[in-house]
């Protein structure tokens, strides 16, 4: 089978690597000549979207079209084109509508009196504020005290001219981030296993760990919640959910529906469910009903999830840290590696002899003990064969993790 995927970003590589984990051929199309998807597809197209007549010449001879982009002129092409063709395209414009907006979907979690964080001036500082549109954290700041917003912000927007659109504030609040995806169809809502987030400085995720560790009533309710949510968009496709554990109750943050990144292949490494080959699979009517895979873990023979680490990387001539996601931007396609120092999997920029290049490694174990462990060791092991300190790791109040702020370590032969 034959899927395009519409955008070569991170959203992208995500699909990508599912895709290839499927079996199917993957062509990606996007409007920059070297965007980080394009190393893991079978087939690269450099095209604006937007140009929605001649893209038909290809996007008419694929089984499966998934966008993988949050681009509104290109998404508006792409609704258009859908109209007048016969080839699945996975997307449900209607809902991405609300979810794209953070004043929407705000609106939406207090009419269906989903818990979440308190409304300015509802709340107190800190507080939170960021753009209403846009996926991660792009443009989020958090004020601590009215001196702070006085200096930073006019009523409702920020000083600076040029943001044209309403942002967002909101109570800052802190605890665990936990996030789930519901894929939806013919009026079935399956939401599928949690994940948990941690983030670096810059509010960008930068770490997935699965399964999580907590009770199973939070776990029913930020499941229930999230179907509420779903039910009452009528999703027709796939959904993502965040949320942060905080003071016992699960507060929802943001909801995006469209594919996400990163916990998709967390997922997918622990239990085996791979998202892409579930939407394909309703998309093109090879099972009417919404039934998943066998939750088995790879490569294991068993029906318990594996333990398992998703976190992204950058080695540079001043060190080794741990960074959000966006970084994986920086340089340039991605490619998939096998046993990658010590990482079951990585999807890196790695090339023998450059100086500077990140990855997203995935590192899997029978425990999260194990798991925690052998991250240390794959980390140790960068520093030793590349002669780099590891840098300073903001692990947001994970004690499970120690500070990677250490010098060298002691390599052996050394």
């Amino acid at each position: 089978m034959k899927i395009a995927i519409v955008g070569g970003g991170l959203q992208g590589v995500e699909v990508a690597y599912l895709s290839k984990k499927a079996g199917f051929k993957v062509m990606v199309l996007d409007k920059t000549p070297d965007p980080p998807a394009k190393g893991l597809a079978n087939e690269f197209v450099q095209f604006d979207i937007c140009q929605i007549n001649p893209a038909s010449d290809i996007l008419d001879k694929v089984d499966l079209v998934l966008p993988a982009l949050e681009n509104d002129a290109a998404l508006a092409a792409l609704e258009r084109w859908q109209k007048n063709t016969v080839t699945p395209l996975c997307f449900d414009f209607d809902a991405y509508r609300i979810s794209s907006s953070k004043l929407k979907s705000n609106d939406l979690f207090s009419k269906l009196a989903i818990p979440k964080p308190l409304d300015w001036p509802q709340c107190g500082f800190p507080v939170v504020v960021k753009p209403s549109t846009g996926s991660g954290s792009q443009g989020v700041r958090i004020i601590c005290s009215q001196d702070e917003w006085d200096k930073l912000f006019e009523p409702g927007y920020p000083k600076d001219k040029s943001a044209k659109e309403s942002w967002v504030v909101e109570e800052y609040i802190t605890g665990p981030s936990y996030s789930l995806e519901i894929i939806a169809s013919q009026g079935r809502y399956e939401t599928l296993p949690l994940t948990e987030l941690f983030m670096d400085e810059d509010h960008d995720c930068k770490r997935i760990i699965a399964p999580v560790e907590i009770e199973p009533e939070l776990i029913r309710c930020f499941e229930q919640s999230a179907k509420t949510i779903a039910r009452h968009m009528k999703l027709d496709g796939i959904m993502d959910f965040e949320v942060i554990l905080h003071e016992g109750e699960m507060k929802m943050l943001e909801i995006d529906a469209r594919f996400p990144s990163q916990t998709p292949m967390a997922v997918y490494a622990s239990t085996g469910m791979n998202m892409v080959k579930i939407l394909a699979d309703l998309a093109l009517n090879q099972q009417p009903d919404l039934v998943f895979p066998p939750g088995k873990p790879e490569p294991a023979n068993t029906n318990k999830p594996r333990h398992v680490m998703v976190e992204h990387i950058f080695v540079g001539p001043r060190g080794i840290g741990v960074k959000g996601e966006n970084m994986m931007k920086s340089c340039g396609p991605l490619h998939l590696e096998t046993d990658f120092f010590g990482a079951d999997e990585a999807v890196t920029s790695f090339i023998p002899g450059v100086d500077k290049w990140v990855a997203t490694l995935i590192i899997k174990a029978d425990t999260h003990k194990e798991t925690r462990q052998k991250h240390e060791q794959i980390l140790d092991g960068l520093a030793c064969r590349f002669n780099l300190p590891l840098l300073p790791d903001n692990l947001d109040g994970d004690t499970t993790f120690e500070s990677h702020n250490r010098p060298i370590p002691k390599c052996q032969g050394k």
